[in-house]
């Protein structure tokens, strides 16, 4: 109760009068005030703070808030704002000072006793979704996430979440991209990585599934992928990217054996110069000009037809003694790791062959672990609220594709399609052999393909700096 300066909470009554209390009595204020049943209503002590006629509109708005996030079955950012303005009955301070963050803490405690106690482990996990579909709901309430969870032959358990409204759609979607994301991972149960799936469709990331996975091993893997068969039997992709991790493109691999597995150029030059760091060879980047140039070139090799690769070494290394016999002497070790653990590698050597291909980096995958961070909202989040954020992101990709559909959505940057029919054009060139001599050919396509990975070549050549510093 408040008289528009000071709040009252009830304190007692007799048959004639009902007697009130501050209600900041708790923090030591003496303020009493007296209400005559048929007179009226008078102060009986002085307050110890001064008057605050916003405090019942405050008080007011928070009940209504938490009474909202109690019996929702989907907690939004927007609940706070549904309750100041589509009601309209606040006024502008209360609306101002009741802000998210004055209020995510009691949001936190109230959201707090909807759910189960946190699981330990991913297998408790699965018994608490199977108990509790609400949990992992879709955000209009129409699906369900939770797709099911697996046990690997090496006793891993792992949690996978697909909406049967993204399945449909993954069922005709002909470019996967998937990747493993470790700083959006709830704090408990504690997994080894969120596993994402994702595709480019229309240009646009569209995130189609997650899975909680307790390890990253081959047979982990293997389980996971027989999983997303199981649950979209018509799954058939043409092209699957995905960084350089071994025991996932093995798995894709085995599980789509038609499709076309292809690694990441931005991740091959990380690990080219993460070698190339380890060998002790960049130190001498200052004083030997052209050692930069022979990296990214070695980093083109991806672009050329796979026939190609093995010529393309020889070249680099004659061009290297040609250049300065320092430099060649320090480009050995490495030529002979990129010619074993790559050109030479039974499976690799496919996997690194980018030639023709429009996608040629796994940056979908790293658009979607920002979106996914952003969502959560913490490092190490709630599993609950993790979950959560699952349904935000699948909602917002089944609006897209929604969109899209209808005929929204934008187009490819020129300077993309500009880039993909240079490539194309180097790549024809060299196949009809216009210089006569298959040679000079593949020096020109290395020459001009080493300016298309300058941006990610630099980037990781930064990031190889600042670690070795």
């Amino acid at each position: 109760m408040g008289d528009g300066g000071h709040a009252y909470h009830y304190n007692t009554e007799t048959a004639s009068s009902i007697y009130f209390k501050c209600v900041l009595y708790g923090q030591g204020c003496r303020g009493r005030a007296i209400l005559r049943l048929g007179g009226n209503f008078r102060h009986t002590g002085e307050h110890n703070h001064p008057p605050d006629p916003d405090f019942v509109g405050e008080r007011h708005f928070r009940e209504n808030l938490l009474q909202r996030i109690s019996t929702a079955t989907l907690i939004l950012r927007e609940s706070w704002t549904t309750c100041a303005v589509i009601e309209g009955k606040y006024s502008r301070r209360v609306r101002a000072r009741m802000n998210r963050r004055r209020l995510s803490a009691a949001m936190a405690r109230v959201r707090g006793q909807r759910y189960p106690p946190i699981p330990g482990t991913l297998r408790d996990l699965t018994r608490v979704l199977l108990d509790n579909p609400r949990l992992s709901t879709t955000v209009d309430g129409t699906g369900n996430l939770y797709a099911g969870s697996v046990d690997a032959s090496d006793g891993s358990h792992h949690v996978a979440f697909f909406s049967r409204r993204m399945l449909a759609f993954m069922a005709n979607v002909k470019v996967l991209q998937g990747d493993g994301t470790f700083k959006a991972r709830p704090a408990l149960p504690f997994p080894c990585q969120v596993f994402v799936v994702v595709t480019t469709w229309r240009h646009k990331v569209v995130p189609l599934g997650w899975v909680l996975m307790e390890r990253r091993t081959l047979s982990a893997y293997r389980t996971v992928l027989q999983l997303l068969k199981t649950i979209c039997p018509q799954l058939n992709p043409r092209e699957i990217l995905s960084d350089w991790e071994y025991p996932q493109q093995r798995a894709w691999e085995e599980a789509f054996p038609n499709a076309r597995i292809q690694g990441c150029l931005w991740h091959l030059c990380r690990a080219f110069l993460k070698k190339a760091n380890t060998l002790r060879i960049l130190r001498f980047k200052t004083v030997l000009p052209g050692l930069l140039g022979m990296l990214r070139k070695a980093c083109a090799i991806c672009l050329l037809p796979p026939p190609f690769h093995e010529d393309a070494i020889t070249i680099l290394r004659n061009e290297a003694r040609g250049d300065d016999v320092l430099l060649a002497y320090l480009l050995i070790p490495f030529v002979e790791y990129l010619t074993t653990r790559w050109v030479h590698h039974p499976r690799r050597h496919d996997w690194m062959s980018m030639y023709n291909s429009m996608l040629r980096t796994n940056n979908a995958c790293e658009t979607h672990n920002k979106m996914l961070r952003r969502e959560v909202g913490a490092y190490r989040p709630n599993i609950y609220a993790f979950i959560e954020g699952l349904s935000r992101l699948e909602h917002n990709a089944n609006l897209d594709v929604y969109n899209y559909m209808i005929g929204g959505g934008n187009g490819r940057r020129w300077k993309s399609v500009f880039q993909d029919v240079h490539l194309k054009n180097l790549g024809q060139d060299l196949e009809m052999d216009i210089f006569h001599d298959p040679e000079e050919g593949i020096r020109s396509f290395l020459t001009q393909a080493a300016d298309k990975v300058y941006g990610a070549f630099m980037g990781q050549l930064a990031n190889v700096g600042n670690q070795d510093a």
